[in-house]
């Protein structure tokens, strides 16, 4: 298939973004950090040079759209697949191709801006929050703002640091949150019961965590059950991160800091179970057939705690629902201090659809309260929109409430443009720790030192 260069030019630009981080301006890096909490936070995306400005009218006759996104577990694909048929059913005009792309962030981003330049974009897909700036800035995004002020829907309607990231500067949108999650501390009760330990609860210290994983942890049986699976994942280690009082970058995003004493300790911390304590063990060694191996590890029993968001509830009520398990919050560091991390991703169309309209019309619908109320009562995601806040289903189920409240102590998972460059040099810094290679100042030195040098390399 023929493609213009500017086209291979684009997609060698997002491929950068993916692989070293280098995009968008020094100002937004360092004004994008350090968002905690859901209900703050400013978009500083550059705007497009160009976008639609006004809405477009419903077309006559039968519409098909094609939808992309990824899937993370079989249960996820299945509510999705469920909500979009309903959508069909209400919009019976409109004609929906659900195409998933499998694989990680990384191949799902670059396929999409890759169909986009070979002219074979999806109308509709998942927007992740750490690529948006680029196809906001790069006019690859359909102006929802238009159709928004038609249709009487407020930005305000859903959480501010949400809405920021898939907005640009003067506050037109160009993504919208379908959902976000935290991470809660996951425990199988039965297996809490028969080692004799009280089951977590809100004062929970990282010092209670660690000795309950040591009395859980049984290796010499025929099935060896562990106290915990941490993986080699900056994005379950940043938790402790912040709630020891530190920070990835400093104040104005130009240089790495986790490799301070925080960080430190919180390595040491994390790395601890696996190093000293041997009640944990890398979630591949004990189920290396897929990506999801920490959830089906949980599932299977083999582990007593997971550290994971509202993903693993449906996971485990479609595969595993004899498990019984409670969720408690994530335990306090020393200082007595709590941290977590806030994922999130939207709904967009892309700007060249040829069918806005509709593609707005299932935007609307799929973050819409219906939709979001439907993930939140399979326990899949937490929803992006306000009014759900009080939803009943919350007294109902207070081990998901734990997820919720998040929403006040936990940050944004995105560090700025470089953010994916920054994660992967985290994750190779933490499985050096786990693997005995290096300890854990000089892991995170090296990382620091690395990221130092992207993040001058991007700056203007």
């Amino acid at each position: 298939m023929r493609r213009s260069v500017t086209s291979l030019l684009l997609i060698s630009a997002l491929l950068m973004i993916l692989c070293t981080g280098s995009a968008g301006s020094a100002d937004d890096t360092s004004k994008s950090l350090l968002q905690q909490g859901l209900t703050g936070g400013n978009s500083y995306v550059d705007c497009p040079q160009q976008s639609n400005a006004q809405a477009m009218s419903p077309e006559n006759g039968p519409v098909t759209l094609n939808v992309t996104g990824w899937i993370s577990t079989p249960a996820e694909d299945a509510l999705v697949q469920q909500n979009l048929a309903r959508f069909e059913r209400l919009h019976p005009n409109i004609r929906l191709k659900w195409l998933p792309i499998s694989g990680n962030g990384y191949d799902y981003s670059a396929k999409v801006l890759s169909n986009m330049a070979s002219d074979n974009a999806p109308d509709v897909f998942y927007l992740e929050s750490r690529t948006a700036s680029y196809f906001i800035a790069h006019d690859k995004l359909l102006n929802l703002s238009p159709y928004m002020a038609r249709d009487h829907i407020k930005a305000s309607d859903y959480y501010s640091s949400l809405m920021a990231a898939f907005s640009c500067r003067t506050g037109q949108v160009f993504g919208i949150p379908k959902d976000w999650n935290a991470l809660g501390l996951f425990y199988n009760k039965r297996l809490f019961r028969e080692a004799g330990v009280a089951f977590p609860t809100s004062t929970w210290t990282w010092a209670d965590m660690r000795a309950a994983a040591r009395k859980l942890t049984h290796v010499r049986s025929s099935t060896p059950v562990y106290g915990i699976s941490l993986p080699a994942d900056s994005s379950r280690w940043l938790a402790f991160l912040f709630a020891d009082g530190g920070s990835v970058l400093n104040a104005d995003g130009t240089q790495a800091v986790f490799n301070d004493r925080a960080g430190v300790d919180a390595l040491d911390f994390y790395a601890g179970f696996q190093r000293q304590d041997k009640s944990s063990i890398l979630p591949s060694a004990l189920v290396p057939a897929w990506d999801g191996d920490v959830l089906q590890a949980f599932g299977e029993e083999r582990t007593a705690m997971a550290l994971e968001g509202g993903w693993l509830i449906p996971y485990l009520t479609q595969n595993f629902s004899h498990v019984d398990y409670g969720i408690a919050p994530i335990p306090l560091a020393p200082a007595g201090k709590r941290g977590n991390l806030i994922f999130m991703n939207a709904w967009a169309a892309y700007a060249g659809t040829r069918h806005p309209e509709a593609a707005w019309e299932l935007i609307k619908y799929m973050t819409g309260q219906e939709v979001q109320g439907s993930q939140l009562h399979a326990g899949f995601a937490l929803p992006s929109l306000r009014s759900l806040a009080n939803d009943a289903y919350f007294e109902q189920h207070p081990a998901l409430k734990v997820l919720f409240d998040a929403a006040s102590y936990g940050y944004v998972d995105v560090y700025g443009p470089d953010d994916l460059f920054i994660h992967q040099k985290l994750d190779l810094a933490i499985a050096s720790v786990l693997s005995g290679k290096a300890d854990a100042q000089i892991a995170l030195d090296v990382a620091a030192r690395q990221i130092n040098v992207q993040l001058q390399a991007s700056s203007p």
